[in-house]
């Protein structure tokens, strides 16, 4: 288990000596009252962290031995094929907003997110859009069976897991919109959602937005296999949004989440670019999979994987995890419609989830084949999409319950 994320030497590189000029002139707004930044000292060290597909991520040290993450646009916006992919600005306005909410909550319900410290849409000062944020020291765990760490333990951390997700779909999303310009939410402003019912749903919109991307980057690389037969099949069995307005992660995963050192406790959660408003199915789905995937697949993502689902142990920890999460929501997702739950929906979650991490993939492919692809995994990913489509498709055929 790591201590903390890899870094490597830049593979992305950016402009260091505007980096530091720029930060001269953010630290010249200390003068100002209102400020909450640090004091920036140069000279700085520059490294960038192993993950992050979708956008370049680094570790800035500056002279005093302060600690920052810098999140960039992997090329200008007007390079980008999907806007959707890449929205670090939609990031940056969510975890200050999710802070802001935090103030009010109640401490179970309180999301753990890195504090937020300015965000750059000048691209004239790096060439793309970035911000900065302070970095959080813990541990990232980055199997999802949690193999390193001791089975006696592994509960405690499932509970820590599921108690942040239940906080993260329990975000007062009336609170949160105030604190989400319009520019980078449009639909989610408080006259769009007084018109909520009448609007299309999380899936609606997610399908029509992953078409739309599937297309594009099929200009490219080859298309995804089966894809209009998984569009039709999602979309004729997906649920309603739940009654309350549901804050959606995007990309929950294990290494999203990182732990405290020593204690099985969550103390961020990292990488909200595919942040929305929607159905929480997909956050479970998308952090539960790995343990419904063939022992072959994830034996060829994480090596010496023994989860999977011809383990009879991975679908009873899949259900005792799902009724931990209803447990400490405390809450139905739809009162009135008995099926809109964790466990019926998990069909539909998986082979959506199946889906977008097909269009995923097929984008990593894409960014591989421009010489553009930030993560140092970037290869291995970009091939997954043409085995997951079969998989995604032979389980639409399946009776899977749990």
């Amino acid at each position: 288990m790591s201590e903390m994320p890899e870094i490597s030497e830049i593979r992305n590189p950016l402009d260091e000596q505007k980096l530091a000029d720029y930060l001269d002139e953010m630290s010249l707004s200390l003068s100002q009252p209102d400020s909450h930044l640090p004091r920036f000292c140069k000279p700085y060290e520059i490294k960038q962290f192993t993950f992050g597909q979708s956008n370049p991520t680094y570790l800035v040290t500056d002279s005093l031995g302060a600690e920052y993450v810098l999140r960039r646009k992997p090329m200008p916006n007007s390079k980008l094929v999907s806007k959707s992919a890449h929205a670090i600005e939609r990031e940056f306005f969510m975890l200050k907003g999710i802070a802001e909410c935090n103030k009010s909550a109640e401490k179970s319900r309180k999301v753990p997110v890195p504090e937020v410290l300015f965000l750059c849409e000048d691209e004239s000062v790096l060439g793309v859009v970035f911000y900065m944020m302070k970095y959080v020291e813990g541990r990232s765990i980055k199997q999802p069976d949690m193999r390193e760490i001791p089975e006696s333990q592994h509960m405690k951390y499932w509970e820590s897991i599921m108690r942040t997700i239940a906080a993260i779909h329990s975000v007062d999303c009336s609170k949160l919109v105030k604190f989400l310009p319009a520019k980078h939410f449009p639909q989610f402003q408080p006259e769009q959602l007084e018109n909520r019912q009448n609007s299309p749903s999380y899936f609606e919109r997610q399908l029509k937005t992953l078409t739309a991307v599937q297309a594009s980057q099929a200009k490219t690389v080859d298309e995804i296999p089966g894809f209009g037969q998984l569009i039709k099949w999602v979309l004729e069995h997906s649920p309603k949004d739940p009654d309350k307005l549901t804050l959606v992660h995007g990309d929950c995963k294990i290494d999203n989440f990182l732990f405290h050192k020593e204690k099985p406790d969550v103390i961020a959660v990292l990488d909200w670019e595919l942040c929305t408003m929607g159905h929480p199915i997909f956050d479970l789905a998308n952090f539960l999979q790995p343990y419904m995937f063939p022992k072959s697949l994830n034996r060829a993502i994480l090596p010496g994987a023994i989860i999977g689902i011809e383990n009879p142990a991975s679908a009873l920890l899949v259900e005792q995890v799902l009724q931990l999460y209803e447990s400490i929501l405390g809450h139905k997702w739809r009162v009135g419609d008995a099926t809109n739950n964790p466990r019926d929906l998990w069909k539909l979650g998986s082979v959506f989830g199946l889906l977008r991490l097909c269009v995923i993939s097929q984008g990593v492919a894409m960014r591989v084949e421009k010489g553009s692809a930030s993560s140092a995994s970037a290869t291995a990913i970009a091939g997954l999409y043409k085995n997951l489509s079969p998989l995604a498709l032979d389980l639409t055929k399946k009776e899977q319950k749990l």
